[in-house]
């Protein structure tokens, strides 16, 4: 077994000006014990979150087919009443959901830095527990995803990637795109971190250009009671291992293009 990871919350790494990040998200699945009233829930919401002005109910169902012999499959919708609410702020650049089994948060491009998106994150996150009286975390995650622009003049990934794809050895086929995923687990601690490397080509009639999008999930499905500290120091090391992930997989020349 490999030794337990050292995190160390307290590393600095490069600050980008001009970060990738098209969406940073931070996400709390509970159990609570408060009722979940629609009518109270939205007025409690709106009251204390004037800067979200917009407000949508999200409900649950569950659809199920039944199949018979020389008969056409019949399906059915089940309402499963209300899951919760997603707020959006006024420049439609933050987005929070308050529901019956969790919390999230998410912040869009630009993104500013990680003190704001966690200190509103935080502030979202105290409201929510005020409303919901969690008792227990049962899934933390932290996910950020990331697109990098591919330049005309730099077509290969090498100029991005630490490790880019390779063609067969003696081969020398042209490169259309890949799409790479990886798990790890992280030695001594309850984290996973999901890598997602792929090539999104040209969209909207060729306006934007190809990029390369990189998205880093790192979570943990190990519950624990909410103690003083826990979350934040949690959420701290998840924050250390996103860094580590993507910082060791850019190459120094694309982060320049980021500062």
């Amino acid at each position: 077994m490999p030794d337990e990871l050292t995190i160390d919350t307290s590393e600095e790494f490069p600050r980008l000006s001009r970060a990738p990040i098209v969406e940073a998200t931070i996400e709390f699945r509970c159990r609570v014990e408060a009722p979940w009233e629609e009518a109270v829930i939205l007025e409690q919401l709106k009251a204390r979150l004037p800067d979200y002005p917009l407000a949508l109910a999200q409900r649950a169902f569950q659809q199920e087919f039944q199949f018979g012999l020389n008969q056409p499959a019949q399906g059915t919708y089940h309402d499963l009443g209300l899951r919760g609410f997603r707020l959006q702020s006024k420049s439609n650049l933050q987005i929070t959901q308050f529901n019956r089994d969790g919390f999230a948060f998410s912040r869009l491009q630009p993104y500013e830095n990680w003190q704001l998106f966690s200190a509103e994150a935080l502030r979202l996150w105290e409201i929510y527990a005020e409303l919901a009286r969690p008792t227990q975390i049962q899934r933390l995650g932290l996910r950020f995803i990331n697109r990098i622009n591919l330049e005309p003049e730099h077509e290969t990934l090498d100029h991005y990637l630490n490790a880019p794809p390779q063609t067969p050895a003696e081969l020398s086929f042209p490169f259309i795109t890949f799409l790479h995923h990886d798990s790890f687990a992280v030695p001594g601690k309850p984290y996973i971190v999901n890598v997602v490397k792929t090539v999104q080509l040209q969209q909207n009639g060729g306006m934007a250009p190809p990029a390369l999008i990189f998205d880093i999930d790192v979570f943990s499905e190990q519950p624990f009671v909410l103690e003083a500290g826990t979350m934040t120091h949690r959420v701290a090391e998840m924050r250390w291992l996103k860094n580590k992930f993507f910082f060791g997989n850019i190459t120094s020349s694309a982060l320049e293009t980021f500062r």
